[in-house]
């Protein structure tokens, strides 16, 4: 293992080992597994299957990418793969898309190299769906989470609220006018000129989709995938009495926040950083604390155990069709 990488998950685990620590410091251990025990699982099964369809659709949608490649990838080998990237994504952070394009080299012989290309297409489009749900959420409850905001800053740093709008437009100011004058003297900096090929690249990957048979079918089915998301969050919320009165307006809002966390480097798929994202997120509608973390320990602790499950019996068929592919 090189230096540069060992570094890059000695980072990934120390982010997830700092949210895991604050989250859990002082935590009633004996209360959680009380609340863990007392929740309502068949909504949690629910979610789960929802979530399963949001893979399963996932994997569908893949298809349509490789077919300008010039293969023919099955939905059910497609899913394979995306099953066995979720599974090494939690043992290994951040090398499930490199180990799902290996698993479409095993059986379809689809070459690692283009693969990639098509996931990063599929991660452009992901991420300008969430841009535009968290863009929703937060003009939508702008006034919630400033008013959150400076609850906590008021009890943190005795800062009064009209002190704290005073404080925040001066930060918004200083960082608008600093940011224009960076951008004025860092124009040709080799750093903003990457910043610039990313974003080009951002543009291109989003156009690419115009090489897909039914461009208009592609977005249905992104669309779906972040319904399936949204839907698996609203259905395990009815598993805890504390989270269950929320409505699926307040969906979005603990959604939206959970996925920065889930973004956010860290082991086993957001282990601590979702932990704390959630937490922070349920308490701006008045869920205590630890039955927030009741809620995301629940919710990131089956997943895992789903998706690795699934993850683990989709290894099998793929072994098969690689030995069978080989004689």
């Amino acid at each position: 293992m090189k230096l540069k990488q060992a570094l890059q998950y000695l980072i990934i685990f120390a982010i997830g080992g700092i949210f895991m620590y604050f989250v859990f410091k002082g935590i009633e251990w004996k209360e959680l597994s009380q609340k863990l025990k007392g929740a309502n699982y068949y909504w949690i099964a629910l979610g789960m299957f929802v979530g399963v369809i949001s893979h399963w659709v996932r994997a569908w949608r893949a298809t349509a990418l490789y077919m300008p490649l010039g293969f023919t990838v099955t939905s059910l080998r497609s899913f394979y793969a995306v099953m066995v990237g979720y599974l090494v994504n939690y043992i290994i952070p951040r090398a499930g898309e490199v180990s799902r394009c290996a698993v479409l080299n095993k059986t379809d012989d689809l070459p690692v190299q283009k693969t990639l290309g098509t996931v990063i297409t599929e991660r452009i489009v992901d991420m300008a769906i969430l841009v535009l749900i968290l863009l929703l959420v937060f003009f939508m409850n702008a006034q919630l989470i400033v008013q959150y905001v400076n609850e906590q800053w008021q009890s943190r740093a005795g800062i009064s609220p009209s002190g704290n709008k005073l404080l925040l437009a001066g930060m918004v100011l200083v960082a608008f006018v600093a940011g224009w004058f960076l951008l004025k003297k860092l124009a040709a900096h080799p750093i903003v000129m990457k910043i610039k090929q990313i974003l080009t690249g951002f543009a291109e990957g989003l156009l690419s989709i115009r090489s897909v048979a039914n461009p208009v079918l592609f977005i249905f089915q992104s669309m779906v995938i972040w319904l399936c998301y949204i839907l698996m969050m609203y259905f395990c919320l009815f598993a805890l009495n504390a989270t269950s009165a929320l409505t699926f307006y307040d969906t979005l809002v603990v959604f939206a926040i959970g996925t920065i966390g889930m973004i956010i480097p860290a082991p086993a798929a957001g282990a601590g950083t979702y932990h704390f994202a959630v937490m922070q997120s349920l308490m701006l509608f008045g869920v205590s604390e630890s039955d927030g973390i009741a809620f995301a320990t629940l919710v990131h602790g089956v997943q895992m155990i789903v998706l690795m499950a699934i993850g683990i019996v989709c290894c099998i068929p793929v072994f098969l069709l690689g030995k069978k592919k080989n004689a």
